[in-house]
């Protein structure tokens, strides 16, 4: 796990613990703080301790063969790094659920979107950054590498807040905000209200994850769902039929994400 204190990877946690414990498993998790060096100290000792099958959200560029020195089964959940083993796989689908959520702020009239980008390490998930520049560039929508905001290691709602602000005090024009957190998204609305913007009048903004602050903040966050259980719960089915040996399974498996649209998207300019 990258960050077992993340709302979306402890109930990825849970619903996996729940399903092994049920089929007589124990499960060891590992936070790795979206550190390449100390996720591979974890597959050593994981590898070391004869575990059965390995689930990985991993921050690695590229996962190498040599992660592990037994014939075990090795899962992708969420995150899919470059590997020459054909690894499985159990994901979202990241990159329409972002190219949706633009293309709804289109509709509803933003002319000057911007793209809030998480630190993952060496892991760099481009396909969500590259579904939003899609999505711009498939409507005419003017759009840069600038339009996008790349925030650091430890990214908070304090420095989500404080970057798009420095970023419209330049002199740059914000009337809609995609993010990857709904931490950032709550972040972004600070920015707007401390200059004097208002959401959803003057900007609309969408974050990602669907947890739980984002029923309860003001205005209340549209944002996407990925579906954390039904994730885990595949992930999970997928793994032990590995282990067992099982044949004809689906080896790649995606879940469909939702667009949950609350206050902070409603209406039109």
């Amino acid at each position: 796990m990258p960050d077992i204190n993340n709302d979306f990877f402890s109930q990825l946690a849970v619903t996996i613990e729940h399903y092994f414990d049920d089929h007589d498993y124990s499960l060891f998790i590992c936070n790795t703080e979206n550190n390449p060096e100390k996720e591979l100290r974890y597959f050593r000792k994981l590898d070391s301790m004869r575990v059965d099958g390995i689930i990985v959200i991993s921050c690695q560029k590229m996962l190498e063969s040599d992660i592990i020195s037994r014939n075990i089964p090795v899962l992708l959940l969420d995150r899919t790094p470059m590997n020459n083993m054909n690894l499985p796989t159990v994901t979202s689908d990241v990159s329409n659920s972002i190219y949706r959520a633009t293309e709804t702020l289109i509709n509803k009239g933003c002319k000057n979107i911007v793209f809030i980008s998480s630190f993952l390490s060496t892991y760099v998930p481009t396909t969500r950054s590259a579904s939003y520049l899609q999505a711009m560039n498939d409507n005419n929508m003017p759009v840069s590498r600038d339009s996008i905001i790349q925030l650091q290691r430890g990214a908070s709602i304090i420095q989500t807040e404080n970057q798009l602000m420095d970023y419209i005090n330049s002199g740059k024009k914000v009337d809609g905000v995609i993010c990857t957190s709904d931490n950032q998204a709550i972040g972004a609305m600070t920015a707007f209200k401390r200059l004097g913007l208002r959401v959803p009048e003057d900007a609309k903004v969408f974050g990602f994850d669907n947890q739980f602050q984002s029923r309860v903040c003001t205005p209340t966050l549209s944002t996407i769902e990925r579906h954390p259980t039904q994730l885990g719960e595949a992930a999970s089915e997928l793994l032990i039929g590995l282990i067992r040996g099982e044949k004809d399974i689906e080896h790649d498996i995606v879940i469909k994400g939702d667009l949950i649209e609350r206050e902070s998207t409603s209406g039109n300019f």
